[in-house]
């Protein structure tokens, strides 16, 4: 009995052999095969770009190979070409080069409002951040730390009272009378005594 699936081992019994058999995905179940299953949008176009640079550089090799084939039969046009290669790669030069100076007179500009625009923005938020600071310490200073001492005061107060209540209520329960044990020869004797 042959398995569709990938990597399955069966054991005939009766030979003792192990079978593997290896396919590509299940026939009856779509969508098992890899290279059947739906594509991402990233996955599609990387295959796109990946099959256009190889079809680019497969037509540069046979135009090259072409190229070189037609030079080596028409000596005549090959210096022709080679004259107009030789102007094409002059005008490059040339343009390039114009490019150079434009990118240079760029950062030159680039360079300028840095220094004319971002600095004074810094600097003014280099100020605000100090005029925060300042006012934050002042703040802390005269308003903050009063508060904290008079909640600290009253906290200790509210505390001394408390004490001053308990101990005042304990004296008062124990209050007027007050027990106390004498041991005498004929037994315990109980005085009350006021105080």
């Amino acid at each position: 009995m042959e398995s569709e699936r990938s990597g399955v081992e069966e054991t005939s019994p009766a030979k003792g052999r192990v079978r593997v058999v290896v396919s590509k995905g299940d026939p009856e179940m779509p969508g098992t095969d890899p290279e059947e299953r739906p594509k991402t949008p990233e996955e599609r176009a990387a295959k796109r770009t990946q099959t256009i640079i190889i079809a680019v550089a497969v037509g540069f090799l046979v135009f090259l190979v072409a190229a070189i084939v037609l030079m080596a039969s028409f000596p005549d046009a090959t210096v022709v070409i080679r004259d107009i290669a030789i102007v094409f790669v002059a005008v490059a030069t040339f343009l390039i080069g114009l490019a150079i100076i434009l990118l240079i007179f760029q950062i030159q500009v680039l360079i300028q409002v840095l220094r004319d625009e971002i600095q004074p923005l810094l600097r003014s938020m280099n100020v605000t951040a100090s005029t925060v600071r300042g006012t934050t310490e002042f703040v802390s200073h005269n308003m903050v730390s009063p508060i904290i001492k008079a909640s600290g005061f009253m906290a200790g107060m509210r505390r001394v009272v408390a004490d001053v209540v308990a101990v005042t209520r304990a004296a008062s329960h124990r209050g007027v009378t007050q027990v106390s044990t004498r041991a005498t020869q004929g037994g315990n004797e109980h005085v009350e005594s006021r105080e």
